[in-house]
């Protein structure tokens, strides 16, 4: 009798890796961070998708009846952040965000960041330190903190800062696979780098399309077998690895995209067809859709007079320099029902606008003046 109720305790008991016990007691600690970015706009829509609010359902009795109190369903377990920042255009301000992301993952939280470390994973060619080190000395003027320090202070805590970026720069799909792979041991190795009293805060991948038509390509060489795609399963394992990062360093994964198709109409919105295999949209469902405010078309037989008239309208549009974001919705479907009741609770489903200037970025929020 007792062999029999030891047994039965026994089958109770979960067993886990240390790892796991200790990703478990930081969730209990801080379950739901909703600054992971420093981005106000970002940060919103990064918690809604991670951290959906807990379905409610109501039950009712029999017709006529008073109907029941709502039955809060159980919080479900809160995903992975990742966010996907798309340009719909060329020079959408997408890498501009992308600066602004990393400088507040580098800053110190004295000076309103995450005080991390944060990899960047450079694919197309395009990284270039010096505007990264303009716009963080542009975002920490914008900050209060930044009323007492001195030039000589400033230069020191943005050189201070940028000592946690670290920067690789894969030239394929398995190159950035192998890159991926190394960075636990190269993390966990503090003479290897001066980030070891830091947390991984973000990563980064520039241009997650930057070796599609490479990988098509392959696929299209490689001998096909039946129910194997050698481009598909290159994104999965890529999906692999980050999630393996996440699961080691809880960090935040931030991508960057580029459209492949015109932007179209979708649920009173604009959206783009996704090229990437349908794995990707599961592990993404968060795609912020970027670009620039454009001026109208001159109208069919407008004469030189009205286009003088309207010359100063136009040269203000684009002088100002201002960009959109908003959610793409083109994998809607497959959301689920709470992460749609919580962006229709924000005006314009979480869309915001944001400025640039020189390399300063000012994000505003939906219904400021201009933003649609």
């Amino acid at each position: 009798m007792a062999d029999v109720l030891g047994a039965r305790l026994l089958s109770d008991v979960q067993e886990e890796t240390l790892d796991k016990l200790l990703h478990s007691l930081r969730s209990l600690n801080d379950p739901t961070p909703t600054e992971r970015l420093g981005v106000p706009a970002l940060d919103r829509l990064l918690d809604i998708f991670s951290h959906p609010p807990p379905l409610h359902q109501d039950t009712h009795q029999q017709w006529g009846s008073p109907p029941s109190p709502s039955i809060n369903l159980p919080a479900r377990k809160p995903k992975s952040p990742v966010i996907e920042l798309c340009s719909a255009s060329p020079c959408a301000g997408k890498t501009q965000l992308l600066y602004l992301v990393t400088a507040a993952s580098l800053l110190p939280r004295a000076h309103g960041g995450n005080g991390g470390a944060v990899v960047w994973l450079e694919t197309d060619s395009r990284f270039c330190i010096l505007r990264l080190r303009s716009a963080l000395s542009s975002h920490i003027a914008t900050l209060a903190s930044s009323a007492d320090l001195s030039p000589l202070g400033l230069d020191a805590l943005v050189a201070t800062s940028l000592q946690h970026l670290h920067v690789f720069s894969p030239s394929s799909s398995a190159s950035l696979l192998a890159t991926l792979l190394s960075l636990p041991s190269y993390l966990f190795s503090p003479h290897r780098h001066s980030s070891a009293a830091r947390a991984l805060s973000t990563l980064i991948i520039s241009n997650i399309s930057a070796f599609v038509y490479q990988d098509r390509l392959d696929a299209d060489q490689f001998p096909y077998s039946p129910g194997s795609n050698i481009f598909v399963q290159r994104y999965r394992d890529l999906i692999a690895a980050l999630r393996g990062m996440q699961a080691t360093f809880s960090c935040t994964v931030v991508v960057g995209n580029v459209a492949f198709a015109p932007l179209q109409p979708i649920a009173l919105d604009l959206a783009v067809r996704p090229h990437l295999p349908a794995a990707w949209s599961a592990f993404c469902p968060l795609k912020v859709l970027v670009m620039r405010e454009t001026t109208p078309k001159f109208g069919p037989g407008i004469s030189a007079e009205e286009a003088a008239r309207e010359a100063p309208a136009r040269r203000e549009v684009v002088q100002r320099k201002r960009f959109r974001g908003w959610v793409d919705v083109s994998g809607s479907e497959t959301w689920e029902a709470a992460i749609k009741s919580a962006l229709e609770v924000f005006e314009g489903g979480g869309a915001f606008g944001f400025r640039v200037a020189g390399e300063e970025l000012r994000i505003e929020e939906y219904g400021d003046e201009g933003s649609r």
